[in-house]
C-alpha cells in the first residue's frame, strides 16, 4: 500500500467549512482506505484533523489527490487563509506488525532523523521503535515507515504509527514503559551519543472506528 498523510491547523474561522469539505471529498474519491478525524486534546504539533488515505500504489494515490472530486478539499488545504500550517508526508509501507483489531485510538508520530544519519544508525533506530510492540503489549497494530515526501515544520523522514484500544494504553504502557525510555528515547535526547532525531516533532492522534494500518 501507498499512504499519504496530512495534518492540517485551520484558522478557526474556517475549520467547520474544511473540515466538512475535506470529509465529503474523502468519500468521493478512490482509495483503500480514509481516515479523517478530529485530533484530541494532548496532541504535540498535532493539528485539528489527521488526514490518513491509503491507495493501491503511489501513482494511484497522485491520481486520486489530483482529481476533480478532491479538487475543492486541495485549494482549502493549499489556502494560508484557511489552513495556515500542514504537515504533509507520503510514504509506502514500512515494517508492519500486529494484529487487524477493532476501534480505539490511532496515534503517529513524525521525525527527522537528521544528526549524522548514516545507513547503520538509521537501520538500528528503525529496529530498535520497531521492537517496542513486543515490550508493550498495549500496541495492537503499528507500522515503522520512511518519507518518500514531506513538508511542514521539517522535511520528516519517519513515521511511526501505532493502534490502540484507548488512550490509556498510549499514555500509560507505552509512554512510560522501560523500553521506551532504555532503547529509543537516547536517539532523541542530545545528551546521548546516539542522538539521531531532531527534537522538534510532531505526536498526534485521534479516535477511530475500525482499524487504520492496513497491509
Amino acid at each position: 500500500m501507498y499512504n499519504h498523510l496530512i495534518i492540517p491547523t485551520f484558522a478557526p474561522e474556517h475549520r467547520d467549512e474544511a473540515m466538512r469539505t475535506i470529509a465529503e471529498a474523502s468519500a468521493a474519491i478512490d482509495s483503500a482506505s480514509i481516515l479523517f478525524a478530529p485530533t484530541l486534546p494532548g496532541v504535540y504539533n498535532g493539528g485539528d484533523a489527521i488526514w490518513r488515505g491509503s491507495f493501491a500504489d503511489r501513482a494511484a494515490c497522485e491520481a486520486a489527490l489530483a482529481s476533480d472530486a478532491w479538487a475543492h478539499a486541495a485549494r482549502l488545504l493549499a489556502d494560508p487563509a484557511v489552513t495556515p500550517h500542514a504537515d504533509i508526508v507520503s510514504y509506502a509501507n514500512g515494517t508492519v506488525g500486529g494484529p487487524v483489531d477493532g476501534g480505539g485510538l490511532y496515534r503517529v508520530a513524525l521525525f527527522r532523523a537528521s544528526v549524522n544519519p548514516t545507513p547503520e544508525r538509521l537501520d538500528q533506530f528503525g529496529q530498535q521503535t520497531s521492537s517496542l510492540p513486543k515490550a508493550i503489549s498495549s500496541i495492537r497494530r503499528w507500522q515503522v515507515a520512511t518519507a518518500d515526501e514531506a513538508s511542514g515544520l521539517h522535511e520528516w523522514t519517519h513515521v511511526w504509527e501505532q493502534e490502540y484500544a484507548d488512550r490509556a494504553g498510549l499514555e500509560g504502557p507505552y509512554m512510560m514503559h522501560p523500553a521506551h525510555w532504555a532503547h529509543v528515547e537516547r536517539w532523541f535526547d542530545p545528551e546521548y551519543p546516539e542522538f539521531l532525531v531532531h527534537p522538534l516533532l510532531v505526536h498526534t492522534f485521534c479516535a477511530i472506528e475500525q482499524p487504520v494500518i492496513v497491509a
